[in-house]
């Protein structure tokens, strides 16, 4: 396995791989771009092909091409192994459990045979194929979003699936089939038409079943499995992210049919979350790929009322959200079929950021000349993130207090009482936060300057051997994270250092923090190293050496005469040395 690791990143070019997400800059030997995990408004990310490694100078974000895939694609490592091994045309022999991934195997196999059987069934089913044109559902979308039917039989598909040879109890665990009271099993999704869920990268994750005639529930998702987890899956995310990133915009709606009616229509960023309200991991899966949201829900209070929280949500990861909501009665699917795709278009570019829905919402449940009224839109301005909408606001209302006759004066009070708001709100989020965080413990990771001339030497290949030879004097160190660091590479290589550039041996450096304080010295173009840098850092750290030596010394006062006279002269000779550098 090490080995394999290893090969898969010899292969993989941190540069072209970063760059498929970050538009890149060459600056100098490195490369330079706006940061994808936060907001960046000036190039503070670098990406370095010889250390094999990118970080971020603002956020803090930093790692190799595990890390990447690791980060942006939500997986673990050895999924993101798998895929990069795929990538670099690896093929992964050992495996770290050979019980997790048969087990693994076999879901998946569970899975396709579920969707074959569903597909295979809509044909045969003369009211599912029906429904599908009332609802505009035409051949060629049928294929493209895979909708199958489950057939109103209890034990269909548990029937298939056993006779394929996976175990019903395993099936079970991926909410296809239940058992009863007698130990038999059943299917769970009947007489509905099936929607198959995949994730970001396209696997088969679960499915959803909406049902064909009156009943309740109408929908059905699979619940959370081995495979899925609906908080951190988005329904459509496969077939939108590349528009999503062109675009750098979403467009959030309710259900499978109002992304499909979407996408129909042209609006290819179309997304929904399943069975849940729009959760933080969404959030933060949708933050990788664009940074505005529209919230295309429907118009009735449930709608309402789920656009505001899932527009709090979207803000709190950082995101910009606008509200555009449908017109009454109205659905992106009913709206395509009964005016046509150019009214979905307009209906998902006519959003208004969430304070102005906020406050017109207001507007049409309360009456502008009473206190609710004006307690209510002091609170919806507190809550507004950015300080240009919110002064806005409080402009454009100053006019039309209904207690203050001079606008002036009435902004002035609006300001006094949203900060007023603003910070009880702060408070609270600071105590609810507080009441859950755990106490956090910080690592004091600095290096003196000298070290980190001596570290950064250890990157350069006409260096190395200079300073590896340098590092094994654990004296000469001034911090416990210089002498921790060099007995890490020590450890790593300790007969002779390493050849070829840092990519090719950074990652055998343990801990992870090793690898990342060496390689962050590496990006740090503020710290410049040539041989007399070296050597005088080396000096430097062996003239500390001395004097603190000399300290101890002169703190034994069992000291004789002659002892008393070396110091003495070592301190004439460390003067002398200070005086001539």
């Amino acid at each position: 396995m090490p080995n394999e690791i290893d090969l898969v990143r010899a292969r993989i070019n941190i540069v072209d791989l970063v760059g498929q997400r970050v538009l890149l800059k060459r600056a100098g030997k490195e490369w330079t771009g706006l940061c994808p995990f936060h907001d960046d408004k000036n190039p503070s990310f670098r990406v370095s092909e010889t250390l094999g490694r990118y970080k971020c100078w603002a956020c803090g974000a930093s790692g190799d091409i595990f890390k990447w895939v690791m980060e942006t694609q939500r997986v673990d490592f050895r999924e993101a192994l798998e895929m990069l091994a795929r990538d670099a045309g690896v093929t992964l022999s050992h495996r770290p459990s050979g019980e997790t991934k048969s087990k693994r195997e076999t879901y998946t196999q569970a899975m396709a045979i579920a969707l074959r059987f569903f597909r295979d069934e809509l044909p045969k089913a003369s009211h599912a194929r029906e429904y599908c044109e009332s609802r505009g559902l035409d051949e060629a979308t049928i294929l493209e979003w895979q909708i199958g039917y489950a057939p109103d039989i209890g034990d269909a598909l548990a029937s298939r699936i056993k006779r394929d040879g996976i175990p019903l109890a395993d099936a079970q665990e991926l909410f296809l089939v239940d058992s009863d009271a007698g130990g038999g099993f059943y299917d769970r999704f009947r007489g509905r038409l099936i929607f198959p869920i995949h994730d970001e990268r396209g696997a088969l994750v679960a499915f959803g079943g909406r049902l064909l005639g009156d009943g309740i529930p109408k929908y059905i998702n699979s619940g959370d499995t081995p495979l899925y987890s609906k908080r951190r899956v988005l329904y459509g995310m496969h077939k939108a992210k590349e528009a999503i990133a062109a675009k750098g915009q979403a467009v959030l709606v309710e259900g499978y049919l109002d992304v499909i009616a979407c996408h129909r229509a042209g609006v290819r960023t179309a997304l929904a979350s399943l069975g849940t309200a729009l959760s933080e991991d969404h959030a933060k899966l949708l933050k990788r790929w664009c940074k505005e949201v529209v919230i295309l829900y429907d118009a009735d209070p449930a709608g309402q009322n789920a656009a505001e929280r899932a527009a709090d949500v979207l803000q709190a990861e950082g995101l910009s959200p606008r509200i555009a909501l449908l017109p009454s009665g109205e659905d992106p699917d009913t709206l395509l079929r009964s005016v046509g795709p150019a009214a979905v278009l307009r209906v998902t570019e006519g959003g208004v950021t969430p304070l102005d829905y906020r406050l017109k919402q207001l507007g049409e449940r309360l009456d502008p000349s009473t206190d609710e009224y004006w307690q209510e839109v002091v609170h919806a301005i507190a809550k507004e993130p950015s300080a240009v909408e919110r002064s806005k606001h409080m402009i454009a209302l100053s006019n039309r207090h209904p207690a203050e006759r001079d606008p002036e004066r009435a902004l002035r009070n609006l300001r006094r009482q949203v900060a007023a708001a603003g910070r009880r709100l702060r408070q609270s989020r600071r105590f609810a936060e507080n009441a859950t965080k755990p106490a956090e413990v910080v690592v004091d990771r600095s290096l003196h300057p000298f070290e980190q001339t001596l570290f950064r030497a250890l990157l350069e290949e006409d260096l190395r051997e200079r300073a590896h030879l340098a590092i094994q004097d654990e004296r000469l160190f001034l911090t416990q994270t210089g002498l921790e660091l060099s007995r890490a590479f020590c450890e790593a290589f300790p007969e002779r250092p390493p050849l070829g550039p840092p990519a090719n041996w950074l990652s055998h450096l343990e801990p992870e923090w090793a690898r990342q304080r060496l390689g962050d010295l590496g990006l740090d173009q503020t710290v410049k190293i040539d041989g007399d840098e070296l050597s005088g850092a080396v000096s430097r750290l062996r003239l500390e050496l001395e004097k603190r030596s000399i300290r101890e010394m002169h703190r034994d006062t069992q000291l004789d005469d002659e002892g008393l006279a070396e110091v003495a002269r070592r301190l004439r000779k460390v003067a002398g040395t200070e005086a001539s550098g």
